[in-house]
């Protein structure tokens, strides 16, 4: 089973792919653990998770699955399984936002983002739940092993 988790191809778009969505999930991770990006830190996101209804144990895998699960992107360790992950929580959030409509908020002038960015982002990751974490991975090297 570890094997087929970790297999993949050395293909470079499956590496673009993986990179880009741990880039782009990285800073909310880290604004959420660290506070960085003026987020609001550890204890702060976990107040404002728990202010939503979220439970607390659930709270604290969505910290610590953006933190550490974008990282594992990056680097492209158990890439399947840390794109499963966000593939949950970006779901998810994209729940919340959905009542906004499609259009992130261009113009000021909504209450809230639109879908469009989840949708993007979400295809993204179930590519990488399908092909793996292509070229440059930990997951490569550990099923070549």
């Amino acid at each position: 089973m570890l094997q087929q988790l970790l297999q993949t191809t050395p293909d470079y778009i499956w590496t673009l792919l993986r990179i880009t969505a741990g880039v782009i999930i990285f800073p909310y991770g880290m604004q959420k653990l660290m506070g960085w990006y003026d987020g609001p830190g550890f204890k702060g996101a976990l107040v404002q998770l728990t202010d939503r209804k979220i439970p607390m144990v659930v709270a604290y895998m969505i910290i610590l699955g953006q933190s550490l699960g974008s990282i594992a992107l990056l680097i492209g360790f158990a890439g399947r399984a840390a794109a499963v992950g966000h593939f949950i929580i970006f779901t998810g959030a994209m729940m919340t936002h959905v009542k906004d409509g499609w259009m992130l908020n261009w113009f000021g002038k909504k209450n809230g983002e639109g879908i469009e960015y989840f949708v993007l982002l979400l295809v993204i990751l179930l590519v990488i739940i399908i092909k793996g974490s292509g070229a440059l991975s930990v997951d490569l090297w550990l099923s070549q092993l």
